[in-house]
């Protein structure tokens, strides 16, 4: 992954060399409109990140804030990673934000550990989490985010004032959704040149989403575009008469309440209550925490080997997938979809029938040009497209001209 990643800038990356940090503050002060809050922070992280960078401090690390765990990475002035493996630490989002935020510090702690590297280091600090949030990382209630607390938490703001205290000096952090730092990277790696229009569909918990245009993220003006999860699709629920659950965000038909681990907590009691399934496996989960959450997170591992239902019930969320691909290429016009995230990662032989059950659904409902020419792919990157992601917009925010 490193080899593919570090080769050709993107056009207009800005990379063309350091740019001090005056030049940043003049740049900034001769803006005849008002930064917007995203606009503003970028600016700030870049004078921090300049200032850093004047004194030998050169990698980027990125923060992947997911529902249950935080993921740490770096990527270094060429853009490689610095590591193959990441630092990981649980996220422990369900006690709150203040919390998750003690976690980051820690995690980056124990990743500058693990890579013996001194905290001098951190030229810059990309953060992302699940969305939806706006362009300065204000976060919005979410399926991933239950605790009340982080409704309206400022995490970017929370996480730049922890770091910075901790490391004792000033981090400049960017922030990023999550669907679109896995999809950044998952561009980059794919396509350095930045020359695709490709989007991006994980789905884990929820159903994150990303799109890029010519190497460029579609954020949108608030920094709530591209919530691929939240198009609404025509799909049945898993099980026949049954009443179809609606996404955590409170609408009955979004593509998340069909394809993600929520989507299969709230599928399973009506599918396991039929007699046939009167013996499955899952109903010998008993007696634990978060009962329907444990038993949709084994759905994969049996999936994986060869349990009838679990199949069926990733078939249909497949099928979903598909669908949602179809409303994808109808809206942007893609070179290429990648499908990332937990769904795609219980071994070849599942993530090949998922990947071939959502091409066969696309190319039935989608226009004939989009179904001869969209590719439907893997993603590259795995489980650390996120952290990565973030690191490279925090280099791409320290290399900005």
């Amino acid at each position: 992954m490193a080899k593919r990643s570090a080769a050709v800038a993107r056009k207009g990356s800005g990379s063309k060399g350091s740019s001090s940090s005056s030049s940043v503050v003049k740049a900034v002060k001769a803006t005849k409109r008002p930064l917007t809050a995203r606009a503003a922070g970028r600016a700030k992280a870049r004078v921090v990140a300049a200032r850093g960078r004047e004194k030998g401090r050169g990698i980027c690390i990125g923060v992947d804030v997911g529902a249950t765990k935080v993921g740490i990475n770096a990527v270094g002035a060429d853009r490689r990673p610095v590591s193959a493996h990441w630092s990981q630490v649980p996220a422990r989002t369900e006690a709150g934000p203040r919390a998750t935020v003690e976690q980051i510090v820690a995690g980056a702690r124990i990743f500058l550990e693990e890579n013996n590297l001194p905290s001098s280091a951190i030229a810059a600090v990309g953060l992302d989490s699940p969305g939806p949030a706006d362009n300065n990382g204000v976060i919005q209630p979410s399926a991933n985010m239950k605790h009340q607390e982080w409704a309206g938490f400022k995490l970017r703001e929370s996480v730049q004032k922890a770091l910075s205290k901790a490391l004792g000096r000033e981090i400049g952090v960017v922030y990023e959704n999550d669907g679109n730092a896995a999809a950044f990277w998952e561009s980059f790696i794919g396509n350095p040149e930045g020359s695709e229009v490709m989007a991006m569909l994980a789905p884990g918990t929820g159903l994150g989403g990303g799109i890029l245009i010519n190497g460029r993220l579609l954020r949108g003006s608030r920094g709530m575009g591209a919530e691929l999860g939240h198009i609404e699709i025509v799909h049945p629920p898993f099980t026949p008469g049954s009443e179809h659950q609606p996404c955590g965000c409170g609408q009955p038909y979004c593509a998340e309440s069909y394809v993600s681990v929520s989507a299969l907590q709230k599928a399973l009691p009506a599918a396991l209550g039929r007699p046939e399934n009167a013996s499955h496996p899952l109903l010998a989960i008993e007696n634990v925490e978060n009962l329907w959450k444990r038993r949709a997170l084994e759905v994969r591992p049996l999936a994986a080997r060869g349990d009838a239902l679990c199949l069926a019930l990733f078939d249909w969320q497949a099928e979903a997938l598909g669908k949602l691909c179809r409303q994808v290429a109808d809206t942007i016009d893609p070179d290429r979809i990648v499908i990332g995230g937990g769904f795609v990662e219980g071994g070849k032989e599942l993530t090949d029938r998922i990947l071939r059950i959502t091409r066969e659904t696309f190319k039935k409902l989608a226009f004939a040009k989009h179904a001869r020419e969209v590719r439907i792919e893997k993603a590259a990157a795995d489980d650390q497209a996120g952290c990565l992601g973030a690191a490279l917009s925090a280099w791409m925010a320290l290399n900005a001209k």
